[in-house]
C-alpha cells in the first residue's frame, strides 16, 4: 500500500519502480533468510534516493550557485510542460510524500515480512483452530511525530532544534516522521525557497511550506529507513490453525480516532478488526472486507454511517483510506 500525502505522483511512480528492485534483491537471497529483510529495506532506501538523484541532475550546481539563481531561471528549468515535462515530474516526486506497506510472505506460508514506512497499520490475525478465538498482533511500527520513540529520535539526532517536532509533527508540519519523498524536509532549505516553491503546479498549499522552511537548520529530519519485522508463521502453526493480514493505511484508523465519542486504544480496536474478519473471511474474502468498512463507518448506527457518507461531520473532511486483506 502506498498512501501519498500532497499528491499522488511519487506513489504512482512506487507502483511502477519499486516491486522490481526486491525481486531482485531476493534472488540471491532465497537460502539465506537473515538477508531477506535487509533487501527489503534496501530497496526501499534505494527507490528513493534515485527519486533524489533525479532531481539533483537537474539542478547540479552548488547551494551557493542555487542562491543566487533567479526564479526566472529556476522556472524555466523545472516547469518545462511545454518540452514533455520530465523535469517537472522529477521535481513533483520530490515534493510528495507516500507511506509504505509491504507484506512478503514465502511459497511455503511459513515465512512473513513485513516492512513499513510511515504510519500505516499491519495485523496479523490467527487462531489455533476453528473453536478458537482471533488474536491479533500489530506487526507495523508507527512512524508519527505523535509516537513519543520516533519524536525523540528526531530531537536526538537534531540537538538544540526546539521546533524539530511540536504539535507532533515534523517541524511543526508533517505528521509522519519517516517516508519516500518529502525532500523539502531532507535537502538544504534552499531547495525548497529557490526551486520546490517556483514548481508550478507544486505545492497545494505554499503558505504551509514556507512557514516551515526556517525552522529546516539541519536537514534531513524525514528519514527513508523502513522498519522490517519477521514472523516464523512455522514455529507457531499447526495443521487446524488459521491465519490472515490485514494492511491498512491511516486514513481506516482514523475514521475511529476522529470521533470525538471513541475512547478505544488501538490494541483494543485492532482485536475488534480481526473478530469482524475472523468470522466471515474463510467463506468470503470480499464479504469480510465490507463487513470491516461498515463498522468503520457507523456499523448499526444509521445516523452515523448517514453523516459519513454524506460528509456531514463537524470537520468535513475524511482521509482517503485503502485496506488489503490477504489470508495465508
Amino acid at each position: 500500500i502506498y498512501a501519498g500525502h500532497g499528491g499522488h505522483e511519487t506513489a504512482d511512480y512506487l507502483v511502477a519502480e519499486l516491486p522490481s528492485l526486491p525481486i531482485a534483491g531476493l534472488l540471491p537471497t532465497v537460502t539465506n533468510l537473515e538477508g531477506i529483510s535487509d533487501v527489503l529495506t534496501r530497496a526501499i532506501f534505494d527507490v528513493d534516493e534515485a527519486i533524489k538523484q533525479d532531481f539533483l541532475e537537474i539542478f547540479p550546481e552548488e547551494i551557493d550557485e542555487i542562491a543566487k539563481m533567479s526564479d526566472v531561471t529556476v522556472k524555466a528549468r523545472v516547469n518545462d510542460q511545454s518540452s514533455g515535462g520530465l523535469n517537472h515530474q522529477k521535481a513533483l516526486r520530490c515534493l510528495r510524500g507516500p507511506t509504505i506497506l509491504l507484506t512478503l510472505v514465502d511459497p511455503t506460508k511459513k515465512h512473513l515480512w513485513v516492512s513499513n514506512l510511515g504510519d500505516g497499520l499491519v495485523v496479523l490475525g490467527s487462531r489455533r483452530d476453528a473453536s478458537s478465538q482471533w488474536n491479533a498482533s500489530i506487526l507495523s511500527d508507527n512512524h508519527n511525530g505523535n509516537n513519543p520513540a520516533e519524536a525523540d529520535r528526531i530531537k536526538q539526532q537534531h540537538p538544540g532544534e526546539l521546533e524539530c517536532i511540536f504539535d507532533d509533527r515534523v517541524l511543526g508540519n508533517l505528521a509522519v516522521t519517516r517516508a519516500v519523498g518529502d525532500h523539502s524536509f531532507r535537502l538544504p532549505r534552499i531547495y525548497a525557497e529557490k526551486i520546490f516553491l517556483n514548481v508550478e503546479p507544486g505545492f497545494r498549499v505554499a503558505a504551509a511550506i514556507e512557514s516551515f522552511i526556517p525552522r529546516n537548520l539541519s536537514p534531513p529530519y524525514v528519514s527513508n529507513l523502513a522498519s522490517v519485522r519477521y514472523v516464523d508463521l512455522h514455529e507457531q502453526s499447526s495443521c487446524d490453525r488459521d491465519d490472515f493480514i490485514l494492511m491498512c493505511s491511516d486514513g481506516l484508523v482514523d475514521i475511529y480516532m476522529d470521533d470525538p465519542d471513541h475512547v478505544e486504544s488501538l490494541t483494543t480496536l485492532v482485536q475488534k478488526w480481526v473478530g469482524i474478519v475472523g468470522d466471515v473471511v474463510k467463506d468470503d474474502i470480499r464479504e469480510a472486507m465490507l463487513h470491516l468498512l461498515r463498522h468503520a463507518l457507523g456499523a448499526e448506527d444509521i445516523d452515523r454511517v448517514s453523516c459519513m457518507l454524506n460528509v456531514d461531520m463537524a470537520v468535513p473532511y475524511m482521509d482517503d483510506t485503502t485496506a488489503i486483506l490477504q489470508v495465508l
